[in-house]
């Protein structure tokens, strides 16, 4: 297929069931009990993997004569939109009362920065998409669940996120940076720019190419974790103001 432009009916039609769902899932299942919202995640999270594995199967079959299949290591799972194979099993198989800020750490990871990374390729797909028709729909779900799941689990744990979470997630998000910046160097001089951060060449990312060019690594590196240290409290200070409008209003 063509390449899903911004605001084509592809994307418009992909937007419906994200916003819906987004809506609908918190709605009604924000005061469940703990073993059916870990059997919501464990579902998602089940259907995630297998259409990120055919995703992977899919991207390394090469087109052309002759045709050919070659794993293709450069989109191997780890970008901060992946983060979400990983945190998932943290918050099903850790013990929330030996380890709850490990479970406080995950859970900020899920909803604050994947659910804001989320919005931004939902609403931004271009980097995501592609010729290929499963990949397209496949970018829309992946991304798409992240912001429903961000959103179900921050309204299924609004009374125990506060900011000690916020500050948990970012510690998260450095490890993970850490060893996305080991990813990208140990492969070198092939290019892996897992959370678009490899020292060794010029990023991909608009606008951070130009940063990075201009300014050198150092300067992109500090800009994108600062930027991303801001998403995260904006999305922390925009989801716990919401969630107190709500309530006031429920109360009036």
């Amino acid at each position: 297929m063509e390449e899903p432009e911004v605001i084509s009916w592809f994307h418009f039609i992909a937007l419906i069931p994200i916003i819906a769902l987004a809506i609908l899932i918190p709605l009604f299942f924000r005061n469940i009990e703990e073993k059916i919202y870990k059997r919501i995640l464990f579902i998602f999270w089940v259907v995630l993997i297998v259409l990120e594995i055919f995703k992977q199967l899919i991207k390394s079959f090469h087109y052309g004569d002759p045709s050919y299949w070659e794993y293709s290591v450069r989109d191997f799972p780890f970008s901060v939109c992946s983060m979400v194979y990983y945190f998932i099993p943290i918050i099903l198989f850790v013990n929330k009362e030996k380890h709850p800020k490990i479970v406080d750490a995950a859970t900020g990871y899920l909803c604050l920065i994947c659910l804001a990374t989320g919005i931004v390729v939902c609403i931004y797909p271009k980097m995501a998409t592609s010729t290929l028709i499963y990949i397209n729909i496949q970018t829309f779900i992946h991304h798409g669940s992240q912001v429903v799941l961000g959103v179900f689990i921050y309204v299924w744990n609004r009374k125990n996120i506060t900011i000690k979470t916020v500050y948990r997630t970012l510690i998260a998000f450095a490890i993970t940076a850490v060893i996305a910046i080991i990813i990208n160097v140990a492969f070198y001089p092939r290019f892996i720019n897992m959370f678009f951060i490899n020292p060794t060449r010029i990023t991909n990312l608009p606008i951070g190419n130009i940063v990075q060019e201009k300014a050198g690594y150092p300067v992109y590196l500090i800009a994108f974790l600062s930027l991303n240290a801001l998403m995260t409290f904006l999305t922390y200070f925009t989801e716990t103001s919401i969630y107190k409008a709500v309530i006031k209003r429920s109360k009036g």
